[in-house]
């Protein structure tokens, strides 16, 4: 049995799920292999699948990254023969993706056991069609299969094949920040984001949040330190501080007595306390990603399902400086409301006022499915459909009050981190947002994106050696934006 999986590209991130779904069908004594399609170039692609013969390719791909993928596949079905399994964030929020031509199956929410239980149905010609968890083509008719529950106990779930990822991507390899998750799912409900409908598909099969174990993931984290290049631990939580009582505890003993390193997490401010920011310190937190999102309090709060004051905000981020934090915010701009332009510079004042490391800013992107574009169509300022991109820092496709507010919105997005470091702009933003200079803006972006998270907040651990694919990631980031 010989499973291939093909990624777009992995834009400088390790892809957990595959690496995951990689070391539990080799525990199987299946083969495995991991292409980046991109790297790669088609022709050489169809080489490989020739030579590699899979029964089953996988492409897990994100929204936007499944245009490409869908493409790849139609050329590889024209010479090959093999089942075309698509998984990922896409596959489960959009699942009209089975009637594309070419797609022969595709994995609903987390594959850890459907996935597997799939492959063997394939291997031992059983009715893979009928495996829970997947919506499957066969034969001219479309099987919707109910779910399979959620994982509960993560610590039954394999170490990530870093090795499978590595070898696909050596500049992986050489990068100074390494990825792990200890939690899987997020309570709240913000209305732009994929977790309100993913509880609400899985409403029944299992626990919204689930957690693992401090030893689990302390172990993990020290077989990664003990083999790999590592600087700087990353973990990748939407939610971190939503732990068991007594978790924090274990997890900040055994981490500084195995890892020793800096580590960054995800914090979101109503979780925050003086006291759990002291502790994680002690262990090794070296900066932080929090939500800002938008700094209209109503729009915030009622649109945008956030339920944060900017003022816990604000103290929240008083705290983090106080023990000597990086702080990442993250920010939207773009909100399908009147005025939004005038509401996306609340936000820009607030983050000036904070003073973060880096403002990270995306355009607020309609996902199909999320509460927000039923909002949007409902005030009448998204119609049509929605044109799927690669990317939440391109455009915008809410209909707003003009073409010149549109150009400000996606000029401030692009202005709006270079706008918080260097303050004293802030008296010429609107004129700089009016300028037609959309193309110098957008180079201006990725370079103070990459300064900032590849100098400033995960340094390089050897510059020449990393050199080589950070630029070749800024280049193709360019390129699609």
């Amino acid at each position: 049995m010989r499973v291939l999986f093909i990624l777009k590209e992995t834009t400088m991130h390790e892809r957990i799920g595959v690496m995951q779904l990689s070391t539990a069908l080799k525990l199987k004594k299946w083969e495995v292999k991991l292409v980046l399609a991109e790297r790669l170039g088609l022709e050489a692609l169809k080489d490989l699948v020739k030579a590699y013969s899979p029964e089953i390719i996988g492409y897990s791909a994100m929204t936007g990254e499944h245009i490409r993928l869908l493409d790849i596949n139609r050329e590889l079905k024209k010479s090959h023969d093999f089942i075309a399994a698509f998984g990922g964030p896409h596959a489960t929020f959009f699942p009209k993706l089975i009637e594309e031509n070419g797609c022969d199956a595709i994995c609903i929410g987390e594959g850890d056991v459907s996935f597997l239980e799939f492959c063997k149905r394939v291997a031992n010609k059983e009715n893979y069609w009928e495996t829970p968890g997947f919506i499957v083509k066969q034969n001219g008719k479309i099987y919707n299969n109910p779910l399979m529950p959620l994982v509960e106990d993560l610590d039954l779930i394999p170490f990530p094949d870093r090795e499978l990822m590595y070898a696909a991507d050596p500049d992986l390899l050489k990068g100074s920040v390494k990825l792990f998750f200890s939690t899987r799912g997020c309570p709240h409900k913000c209305t732009y984001c994929f977790n309100e409908k993913y509880n609400t598909i899985h409403k029944g099969k299992g626990s919204v949040l689930r957690h693992r174990s401090p030893e689990n993931l302390i172990e993990e984290i020290f077989q990664v330190k003990e083999k790999y290049p590592m600087a700087i631990v990353h973990i990748e939580d939407d939610t971190f501080l939503y732990k068991p009582e007594g978790w924090f505890e274990v997890f900040v003993k055994l981490y500084k007595e195995k890892i020793n390193l800096p580590f960054h997490c995800n914090f979101r401010a109503n979780k925050v306390n003086e006291e759990i920011v002291k502790l994680l310190k002690e262990a090794g937190l070296d900066s932080v990603t929090m939500g800002i999102e938008c700094g209209n309090e109503k729009y915030s709060n009622t649109i945008l399902k956030r339920n944060l004051k900017n003022e816990r905000i604000i103290e929240v981020c008083s705290i983090l400086k106080k023990y000597g934090l990086k702080i990442i915010t993250t920010n939207l701009v773009g909100l399908p409301v009147p005025d939004s332009y005038e509401a996306d510079l609340e936000t820009l004042d607030l983050n000036i006022k904070i003073k973060p490391t880096f403002a990270l800013c995306s355009i607020l992107y309609p996902y199909p499915g999320t509460p927000i574009e039923s909002y949007a169509r409902e005030k009448g300022l998204l119609t049509g459909e929605v044109k799927f991109l690669e990317t939440n820092k391109r455009t915008s496709f809410f209909n707003f009050s003009s073409p010149l507010e549109k150009r400000k919105i996606e000029n401030l997005h692009k202005l709006f981190g270079l706008l918080v470091e260097f303050g004293f702009l802030r008296r010429y933003a609107d004129l700089l947002c009016r300028l037609p200079l959309i193309r110098i803006y957008t180079g201006l972006f990725y370079f103070w994106y990459g300064y900032n998270f590849k100098i400033r907040i995960f340094p390089l651990i050897s510059f020449w050696s990393e050199l080589h694919g950070y630029l070749l990631f800024w280049w193709k980031t360019i390129k699609k934006n």
